[in-house]
């Protein structure tokens, strides 16, 4: 067998792979997209196949089923960020600025996709327990589990009180997402239809303020 019919053997196999990553890609596209634009974590095959122009079959051939597409999104929207918390922890700088980009990292995940936390909730609570497990360790315990040593750090260094982490965890995340998951809201009652970087950023600097204040020592 000569080099070049190898080299001919080879390339459908390459050129499959390489089709097989966008097509999945592109459903990951449209289903994040759906979400976005309807403010929502329900979203049909049907409404994924239409908006990607590609095949519903394909759904469970990339993905096996509903819930391993909406592990995919997430793995694909949050992996990095999650690495990046960790990284976060070993810094050196003060607890205070750690706390401080924390809360400004949730803001830009969130605001770039606002159903992440929905979806991550969703996935928690209803799917199989072995889902639901996978999910929590890889996402939710990271996240706590960062969170309580920023605050033990700050705790030991004496710029923060004792807290639950627990209990700061739910607080911090609520407060983070609540102006992505009401859209509507903030459309009626305030007049804002679109966030944008500026908002997001004031938005996280005052959260970033409140969090801080309700950490400092308490004065004897």
């Amino acid at each position: 067998m000569t080099r070049s019919t190898t080299a001919r053997r080879k390339a459908p196999n390459a050129k499959t792979a390489s089709e097989a990553r966008s097509t999945r890609d592109l459903l990951l596209d449209a289903t994040g997209a759906l979400m976005s634009e309807g403010n929502t974590t329900n979203v049909s095959f049907a409404d994924i196949s239409q908006r990607s122009g590609i095949n519903s079959a394909l759904i469970r051939y990339h993905f096996g089923s509903k819930q391993g597409l909406l592990e995919a999104l997430i793995e694909r929207d949050a992996g990095a960020s999650y690495e990046g918390l960790d990284r976060l922890v070993g810094l050196a700088i003060s607890p205070e600025e750690k706390m401080r980009k924390h809360v400004y990292g949730i803001m830009r995940l969130y605001h770039q996709f606002p159903y992440l936390n929905r979806l991550l909730i969703e996935l928690q609570s209803q799917s199989e327990t072995e889902i639901a497990r996978h999910i929590s360790e890889t996402y939710t315990r990271r996240a706590v589990n960062a969170q309580k040593a920023i605050l033990e750090e700050g705790f030991a260094s004496g710029a923060f009180r004792k807290v639950d982490p627990m209990i700061f965890h739910f607080a911090l995340v609520g407060a983070c997402d609540a102006i992505f998951h009401s859209r509507s809201a903030l459309d009626h009652v305030f007049g804002v239809r679109q966030i944008d970087e500026t908002l997001r950023d004031r938005f996280a600097e005052q959260v970033s303020e409140i969090v801080l204040a309700g950490l400092k020592p308490k004065a004897a």
